[in-house]
């Protein structure tokens, strides 16, 4: 699962290079483009975002799942088996369901029209200096001029919303119980247990900080503002592109900030780099564990 998650997180990284997403809010109008100059077909591009979004709930799901895992480790042994096997690839396989689901109607829910087009070529022109029939986008229009309800694009938003609250209330619920009920747990481990998985759940607190601000806070307010654009009483023209950046901060930081507060880990990086540096190097004595509760590494 680690060495999965690693993976998702390089390709995500990879795609936010490559699609290089960017949005605009203006009134209750959400546009969503490439900005992409080196890939000729607008085609292509679209798809490109349409994954990069796929890939973005992808790894909040994923990160909803380690959680899981953490939290039966500590508090229920038996259901962390579930996590063994054969068993861990309905696990691993389960973030792709709600990944597609949202790429998928990121993709058909939100092609432009006539009237989108027509409602934003001024002020695309004015921003951006490019015709709005020229730019690889996707648009987010919930309400039509007479006030009805355009069902695709609102159907879109709010089950976008709703997938990304959905797997965040998962960590936000895992992370508290944890850090609530972790001192009593870890006075039933042997000491260098109760040391590891204080590190762990030290290493928890930043990855649930992680997903908050790199994740839920730079995209949760740009799908929202669409929807409450008309209740704001003002009218709303931000570029909030370059929130995505952000996003793609999160692999790094969630790798770095696990690896540099386990001593586990910083010790076999100092190995290596030693290694690399000064020749071979004894490796470190291994401390015995007991068994009574499983230990998580992902």
């Amino acid at each position: 699962m680690v060495i999965l998650f690693s993976t998702i997180s390089i390709l995500f990284a990879t795609l936010e290079i490559t699609a290089r997403p960017f949005s605009h809010n203006y009134k209750h109008f959400l546009v969503f483009f490439s900005t992409n100059t080196w890939i000729e077909s607008k085609n292509f591009r679209l798809l490109l975002v349409a994954i990069w979004a796929g890939f973005y709930l992808l790894v909040v799901a994923f990160i909803s799942v380690q959680f899981f895992y953490r939290y039966f480790c500590l508090f229920d042994g038996a259901k962390a088996k579930q996590f063994d096997g054969w068993k861990s690839m309905f696990w691993m396989g389960y973030p792709f369901v709600p990944a597609a689901i949202y790429g998928a109607s990121f993709y058909w829910f939100c092609m432009p029209d006539e009237y989108s087009d027509q409602s934003l070529r001024k002020i695309v022109l004015e921003y951006y200096s490019i015709e709005v029939t020229d730019l690889p986008r996707f648009v987010m229009i919930p309400y039509a001029p007479d006030g009805s309800i355009r069902w695709l694009n609102i159907s879109f938003l709010i089950s976008g919303l709703c997938n990304i609250f959905f797997h965040y209330s998962i960590i936000l619920y895992c992370g508290l119980k944890m850090h609530f009920n972790i001192a009593n747990k870890l006075k039933m481990c042997s000491k260098f247990q109760s040391d590891l998985q204080n590190q762990l759940f030290r290493a928890l607190v930043a990855q649930s900080i992680g997903p908050t601000l790199f994740l839920v806070l730079p995209i949760a307010p740009i799908l929202a503002v669409p929807l409450m654009s008309p209740y704001l009483g003002t009218e709303v023209s931000w570029q909030p592109g370059w929130l995505y950046s952000i996003v793609g901060l999160f692999p790094p930081f969630d790798s770095l900030a696990f690896m540099l507060i386990v001593k586990e880990y910083t010790k076999v990086l100092k190995n290596r780099f030693g290694c690399l540096m000064s020749g071979p190097s004894v490796e470190p004595t291994s401390h015995p564990s007991a068994s009574q509760q499983p230990i998580s590494v992902l």
